[in-house]
């Protein structure tokens, strides 16, 4: 039944002694997925984090029978004792967690908060909003459940209050489920009732089926929905930020002066550019993510092939029709579209195949390489920091940067310094900026990147300024840290970096050829790197 927040309450845990299942063999992705946001809640000062598993096998397991799979994104952690502890109700959990910007997805993303208990209650127990996007999970004190018992109640208890957000009601409540049969939603043995056997029966697979949390695995926004997702912020900021000049180049239209009428005007113009798939497009992109997915699963790379593809299609005149990405989906234009559609044939020979999955292909997994440093962020800091020695840190605000920079959609945080050689106090930092005096900039012709000389003093990073003026170079002319990557473009920003690196290792690999074999002797170390951290984290 429904507590005054709106949660539905778990139902009494029986103890039962249980035999374990059989291991599933392995198996190629289901088609189906459901996102979830895993949210760790700890101390204020960020301790004593609240007990966390995921269950991922026997949860799947539960809900087999619909060729779903659960996707569990990196887990992110929440700071707040009493809502760790259960000192505060749910509803303010959760409006203290938006404020936060803890919240992740647009209605699409489960949200699973792990906490130590709920309303004074230490569990095991669970509270899931029926139809909606949050979960509370409490798992208990370990000494109440042992062995295999514990293993099946911690999934049932996550596969239970999961169903309530996906549209399904306690069976005693539910004329369409038997309730003295073992279920996801009933009472019975744990083991049964996460049992695909018992799990679900067909009434309960059609109405999770009508979730907006269910999701092909490949799957094509329709307009309404890509209007919405375009603007996510969720994972971080990009609208928020924006500023006129670029918001100006981005929609090719002059932008209001003032600049929160320009940022609304920002969202209405992207929104409004978001436009229907074609069945050919969606054929043609289910196919090439099929073969590349094959091919990442074949190869071990699971991050990737896990990671669902979520795809945005756009009018040309936005971004000047540029792939990019926000939050977990891929944008594409209608021209880029309709080059593909020209080349497209359903009864390709296989070197026209492989040139189209090395094209198309080898542009996806850059985009989705974009996807994955929102959603698995510490994999690809340590990829940053302790491989390719940036330094992540926030640089004092310049008004003259702020005025012409240009957001990178993929890239949108200016959080990245290079080390000087030289000098262990001085840094160099990255930016892309749109020329002046131009009325309205085209994409990429009227960019140029910098790099601004950054110093640290006491802790604080600011750009160093000489007769006034900030002191910056072409990013070019930074020879030391052009020669270290085997690029010619992207080098503004590790995330680029890493995208474009990994689009190359997965054409070469796909045609059967070592990738970088033609680099500088400078820039070897950071391709090894590269490709040890593809072995050791993208697993």
């Amino acid at each position: 039944m429904l507590n005054k927040n709106g949660f539905l309450v778990l139902l009494t845990l029986c103890c039962t002694v249980i035999l374990p299942c059989k291991k599933a063999p392995y198996k190629k992705l289901s088609s189906n997925v459901i996102i979830v946001q895993p949210i760790i809640t700890r101390s204020d000062i960020g301790d004593k984090p609240s007990k966390i598993n995921l269950s991922n096998r026997l949860v799947n397991r539960a809900y087999s029978k619909l060729d779903l799979d659960f996707h569990y994104l990196e887990p992110i952690y929440f700071n707040n004792t009493h809502a760790r502890d259960g000192k505060i109700n749910l509803d303010s959990i959760v409006s203290i967690a938006r404020e936060e910007k803890i919240l992740k997805g647009q209605g699409d993303i489960i949200n699973m908060f792990f906490v130590n208990a709920i309303d004074g209650n230490k569990g095991p127990t669970g509270r899931g909003m029926m139809n909606g996007n949050l979960v509370f999970i409490v798992l208990g004190n370990e000494s109440k459940y042992k062995g295999l018992e514990k293993k099946y109640m911690e999934a049932f208890v996550l596969a239970h209050e999961i169903g309530h957000n996906l549209g399904l009601k306690h069976a005693i409540d539910d004329s369409n489920v038997n309730d003295s049969l073992p279920n996801i939603q009933g009472e019975g043995d744990f083991e049964d009732r996460i049992d695909p056997k018992f799990s679900l029966n067909q009434y309960q697979m059609d109405q999770i089926k009508k979730s907006p949390l269910f999701h092909s695995r490949i799957n094509f926004l329709s307009p309404s929905q890509g209007k919405k997702a375009i603007l996510d912020e969720t994972f971080e900021p990009y609208f928020s930020k924006l500023q006129t000049r670029e918001i100006t180049t981005f929609v090719q239209q002059k932008s209001p002066k003032n600049i929160n009428s320009a940022r609304k005007f920002a969202r209405e113009k992207f929104s409004s550019a978001v436009m229907e798939f074609s069945e050919k497009e969606k054929k043609i992109l289910s196919f090439v993510v099929e073969k590349t997915n094959d091919w990442l699963l074949q190869n071990r790379i699971n991050l990737m092939a896990r990671q669902p593809w979520r795809f945005i299609k756009i009018q040309n005149w936005l971004c000047g029709g540029f792939a990019h990405t926000r939050g977990t989906y891929i944008i594409l234009s209608q021209a880029y579209l309709d080059k593909l559609s020209s080349n497209w044939s359903e009864k390709l020979d296989k070197n026209n195949e492989r040139k189209l999955v090395t094209s198309l292909g080898g542009l996806l997994v850059h985009e989705q390489m974009h996807s994955l440093q929102r959603t698995f962020k510490t994999k690809f800091d340590k990829l940053y920091s302790e491989n390719w020695k940036f330094v992540k840190q926030k640089v004092k605000d310049e008004n003259e940067i702020i005025l012409n920079q240009v957001s990178n959609p993929d890239a949108p945080l200016a959080e990245w310094l290079i080390k000087d050689p030289q000098n262990e106090n001085k840094f160099f930092w990255l930016r892309t900026l749109l020329k002046k005096n131009i009325e309205i900039p085209k994409m990429g012709r009227d960019f140029i990147d910098l790099a601004f000389h950054v110093e640290e003093k006491n802790g604080e990073y600011s750009v160093l300024k000489s007769e006034n003026k900030l002191v910056n170079q072409p990013l070019q002319e930074l020879s030391f840290y052009t020669r270290s990557y085997p690029l010619s473009r992207g080098l503004d920003h590790p995330n680029e970096i890493s995208a474009y690196m990994f689009s190359e290792f997965f054409k070469s690999k796909y045609n059967f050829r070592e990738p970088f074999q033609e680099i500088n002797e400078d820039s070897k170390k950071n391709v090894e790197l590269f490709l040890e951290w593809i072995k050791s984290d993208m697993r």
